[in-house]
């Protein structure tokens, strides 16, 4: 994450754009995305350039279940939520908007009738053969 940095994420982990930060901790920013879809929609991003999942160290993962932990105690004591749904996206071919590191926390309230849970198509696969070529066996 250097200066020269054009990423809009970076930019507002080094202070040089405003946001509305709900809760921070040494590997990441919580904050409110400028159009939020449900009520108290949460932006998870990473203080440091990671373009995603892929390309950033594993122990960010531990920092990312801390920061959601926290955040739901946070929405459990003050606007009672009762559950909630962390979405990423990697990659454009998974629909990544933005090229940096970031998780949606959203929370979940009884009833809200929110489904989060994409369609998806049907699908025939041969579990078999699928194993075969993804297991350290199937060489």
């Amino acid at each position: 994450m250097g200066e020269s940095c054009e990423c809009l994420f970076c930019r507002i982990a080094q202070g040089h754009e405003p946001a509305r930060i709900v809760y921070e901790t040494n590997s990441y920013l919580c904050l409110f995305p400028l159009h939020p879809e449900v009520y108290g929609h949460t932006l998870i991003i990473s203080r440091q350039h990671h373009s995603d999942i892929r390309d950033c160290p594993t122990e960010l993962g531990t920092g990312l279940f801390a920061a959601a932990q926290s955040l739901f105690k946070l929405y459990e004591e003050r606007i009672a939520a009762s559950g909630f749904n962390l979405l990423n996206a990697n990659g454009l071919s998974a629909q990544q908007s933005v090229g940096h590191l970031h998780f949606h926390f959203l929370p979940r309230f009884l009833d809200d009738r929110l489904d989060t849970w994409p369609s998806l198509p049907s699908v025939e696969t041969d579990l078999d053969a699928l194993l075969k070529k993804l297991s350290s066996a199937g060489g």
